[in-house]
C-alpha cells in the first residue's frame, strides 16, 4: 500500500494530478510540470507516479476513469422513500468475492485512482470489510456510503475505524421526524449515533443529504449537526427513478432551488470548516468544463461516462449510476466479459461514444442558455433523460 497523498498518472496530454485526501484532480499540460508541484495552495513535495503505456489512448479523453463508484449489493437493511435504485434483497447474480477482487485488481492496473463504495448498504454484505480493505491495500482512494444503521453497531464501528478511510458518507434525509419519514423510525436516532461515534474515532466523515422540500425545510437542523461532526456535507437534488417516483411532490421547484442555495449561502460564513455543497456544484467540479479545466484539449462533458464509471453488483458496466434506471440502451458491458478491465470500453465503446455525444451536446447547448452561471451551475444528465422518457415529464431543475 502506497502512502502518499499525491498521485500522478500520465495521460495522452501531459498528467493527472489526484489528491487522495480531498479527492480531487487537476490537468496538467505535458511540459508543464515543474520541479515542484502545487494542488492549490499546497505544495506537492512526494508523489506516487502511475506510469502508463498510452498506445491505443484518446487524445480527447482522459487515460481512464478518476473514480470508480461500485455498487458492492442491492442488499438494504431499510427501504427508503428516495431510492433510486429500489434496494432491499441482494440479486442472485452479484459477484463474488474473488470477482470483486478481481474486479478492484483490474481498476488498479487500469490507473484508476478512487473507489467509493455503495449498495444497497454495502454492510449488509458479509465480506464487505475485506474488500474494502483489499481496495485499501491497493492503494486506491477508498471511500463509502453508507446509512449508519447497524444491527452489530459497535463491530460495525470498529471496523469502519480500523479501515482508515479517505471517508466516511452517511445519509441524513432531515431533521428526525422527516429523515424518519423517509428512512423509517428510529433510523435517525441510529444514524445520529453512527456519527457521533465515528467523530469521537476520528474517521474523516461527510454527510449525504437529499435535497427535498422536507430536508430543505430543516435546512438548519441539519447544519448544526453537520457542524458538530463532518468535514463536508453535499446537498445532491432527488432523481426522479425508483421509489422516489412515489414521492414526486417533494421534489423541488427550479425556483425553489435558487431559493435554497440563497438561503444556504450564510451558512458557509457561519460553519467555515465544514465544506458545504449543493446545488449541482459536486457535478460542475467533475465535469469536464471547457473554461476551468479544458486548457489540455479534453472533449466537455458532465462528470458521467467522462471522469468516472459505475459498475453495479453483477458487474455490469454504466456511463452513471442512474443511467441504467432510465437509459438502459447504454449498458457497455460486464467487467467479466472484458477480463477485468474498463479499457477497452472506456476508448472504443459505440454506446459510450454515443452517450458522450449526448453529454457534450447538453453542455454546449448549456453554455448558451442566460440561467448558466448566473441561477444555474449546469446540466443534469440524467433529468435531462427522465424528461425524454415521456412528453408529460419535466425537469423541475432546468427554468427551460
Amino acid at each position: 500500500m502506497n502512502e502518499e497523498r499525491f498521485v500522478l498518472r500520465d495521460e495522452p496530454f501531459g498528467y493527472t494530478l489526484f489528491d487522495k485526501q480531498k479527492m480531487r484532480h487537476k490537468f496538467l499540460a505535458r511540459g508543464s510540470l515543474p520541479e515542484e508541484l502545487c494542488f492549490d495552495d499546497i505544495r506537492v513535495n512526494s508523489y506516487e507516479k502511475l506510469d502508463a503505456d498510452l498506445n491505443g489512448a484518446l487524445d480527447d479523453i482522459i487515460f481512464s476513469p478518476i473514480r470508480m463508484y461500485f455498487e458492492l449489493t442491492s442488499a438494504c437493511n431499510l427501504r427508503c422513500k428516495t431510492c433510486f435504485n429500489q434496494s432491499g434483497k441482494p440479486k442472485p447474480d452479484e459477484l463474488t468475492t474473488e470477482e470483486v477482487k478481481k474486479t478492484l485488481k483490474g481498476f488498479r492496473n487500469d490507473n484508476v485512482f478512487d473507489v467509493r463504495f455503495s449498495g444497497g448498504e454495502l454492510t449488509a454484505r458479509s465480506d464487505w470489510f475485506e474488500l474494502l480493505k483489499y481496495a485499501k491495500d491497493l492503494g486506491f482512494s477508498v471511500s463509502f456510503n453508507t446509512n449508519g444503521v447497524y444491527r452489530n453497531h459497535e463491530d460495525t464501528v470498529e471496523k469502519i475505524v480500523s479501515l482508515n478511510a479517505d471517508q466516511v458518507a452517511i445519509s441524513i434525509d432531515g431533521g428526525k421526524d422527516f429523515h424518519n419519514y423517509i428512512r423509517s423510525n428510529s433510523t435517525f436516532e441510529k444514524a445520529v449515533k453512527t456519527l457521533k461515534d465515528l467523530h469521537k474515532k476520528g474517521t474523516h466523515l461527510r454527510i449525504n443529504t437529499v435535497l427535498t422540500r422536507g430536508s430543505g425545510n430543516d435546512l438548519e437542523e441539519i447544519l448544526e449537526l453537520a457542524s458538530q461532526y463532518v468535514e463536508e456535507i453535499n446537498f445532491f437534488y432527488m432523481r426522479t427513478a425508483g421509489r422516489a417516483l412515489d414521492i414526486l411532490d417533494q421534489v423541488m421547484t427550479y425556483d425553489e432551488l435558487l431559493a435554497f442555495d440563497e438561503k444556504i449561502e450564510p451558512y458557509k460564513a457561519k460553519y467555515p470548516h465544514v465544506n458545504i455543497l449543493h446545488g449541482a456544484k459536486v457535478l460542475a467540479i467533475n465535469s469536464i468544463d471547457k473554461i476551468k479545466k479544458n486548457n489540455v484539449g479534453l472533449k466537455m462533458g458532465g462528470p458521467d461516462g467522462f471522469t468516472r464509471f459505475n459498475i453495479l453488483p453483477n458487474g455490469s458496466i454504466w456511463p452513471g449510476g442512474y443511467t441504467p434506471h432510465l437509459r438502459p440502451e447504454f449498458y457497455l458491458g460486464n467487467i467479466k466479459d472484458e477480463g477485468y478491465t474498463l479499457l477497452n470500453i472506456w476508448r472504443n465503446s459505440p454506446e459510450l461514444k454515443r452517450f458522450r455525444e449526448i453529454s457534450l451536446k447538453l453542455q454546449e447547448d448549456c453554455y448558451e442558455c442566460p440561467e448558466k452561471g448566473v441561477k444555474c451551475v449546469g446540466a443534469s444528465m440524467e433529468m435531462e433523460f427522465y424528461r425524454q422518457l415521456d412528453s408529460a415529464n419535466t425537469n423541475p431543475y432546468c427554468k427551460y
